[in-house]
């Protein structure tokens, strides 16, 4: 009798690493659904952020839309500086002269530079590795149903594409060539006669 109590008073080595090997996996499992939590929260931050950014160019397009609507491919005098592309670490669009304050002399152009360079300072601050095209597209989604990076260019509607790697993504997440993430039309497409292409 007495060694039957001996043996019931404690746990056995194997019962010991049993309980060890489920908290384990139990932490694990924890620890993979933290993991998951932020990387979702940080690109949902990304996100929130591009959607605002995007529609902070859109009101100023619209502000400015007879530059923000000239299409330099259909008339050859124009220019729109808000056409452009940035991809990871290539050079910001080359700074205007000041366009703020009682001294600002500036015109439209000159206003829509200023614009597009302050908003894609911004954008690179922003959005890890961004990739954002700015150009004319009547047509965004591709042959694949998903939207395209490349533009028609012939087009009346202007828009915005931007992407970006996720800080904590995965590694197909990670690669450069996705879709573009967030894509809004700027400026709905407008016929021009020649004389206001200035």
């Amino acid at each position: 009798m007495a060694s039957y109590k001996r043996r019931a008073a404690g746990f056995s080595l194997v019962e010991v690493l049993v309980s060890i090997v489920i908290l384990s996996l139990g932490l694990l499992g924890a620890m993979g659904m933290l993991m998951t939590s932020v990387r979702s929260t940080s690109e949902s931050g990304s996100f929130t952020a591009a959607v605002s950014l995007a529609r902070e160019l859109s009101e100023k397009a619209r502000i400015n839309k007879n530059v923000a609507a000239r299409n330099p491919a259909v008339f050859s005098s124009a220019t729109n500086p808000y056409l452009v592309e940035l991809k990871g670490t290539d050079a910001d669009p080359v700074a205007p002269k000041g366009c703020v304050g009682l001294t600002g002399d500036c015109g439209p152009s000159d206003i829509a530079a200023w614009d597009i360079h302050d908003w894609t300072i911004r954008v690179r601050e922003t959005l890890p590795e961004a990739h954002v095209v700015v150009c004319f597209d009547d047509v965004m989604v591709g042959a694949d149903d998903n939207y395209a990076w490349n533009c028609e260019g012939e087009g009346r509607t202007l828009v915005v594409k931007m992407g970006w790697i996720p800080r904590m993504g995965s590694e197909k997440e990670m690669q450069d060539d996705r879709p573009p993430r967030v894509v809004m039309q700027l400026v709905p497409g407008h016929d021009y006669d020649a004389s206001e292409a200035i």
